[in-house]
């Protein structure tokens, strides 16, 4: 899990850190940045590569609804700047617009 959501999720209610891209959570705010990379990290066998953009992503206070909207200019802003970092990204957001 990306670490820096380890506390928030420990004092938020429970909820599913292994989600599939193909089954959505019922609520957008059910599933956090660090949980939506997490999974895109599982699904691409990257590690931890796709976590390490969860601040740049909090900085910005962009939320996991909010990544099919962004240009690659605001991906950028973010910490995100290769092509198919951001072609990635926007894949996997497809499924919790």
């Amino acid at each position: 899990m990306c670490s820096s959501d380890l506390l928030l999720q420990s004092q938020s209610s429970p909820s599913t850190s292994h989600t599939n891209f193909a089954t959505p959570q019922s609520s957008l705010t059910q599933l956090s940045m660090a949980e939506f990379l997490q999974q895109i990290d599982e699904i691409e066998d990257t590690g931890d590569y796709y976590c390490k953009f969860l601040e740049g992503f909090e900085k910005q206070r962009i939320k996991v609804r909010h990544l099919c909207k962004l240009s690659d200019k605001q991906f950028e802003a973010c910490g995100v700047t290769t092509i198919g970092d951001i072609e990635t990204i926007k894949d996997a957001a497809k499924k919790y617009k």
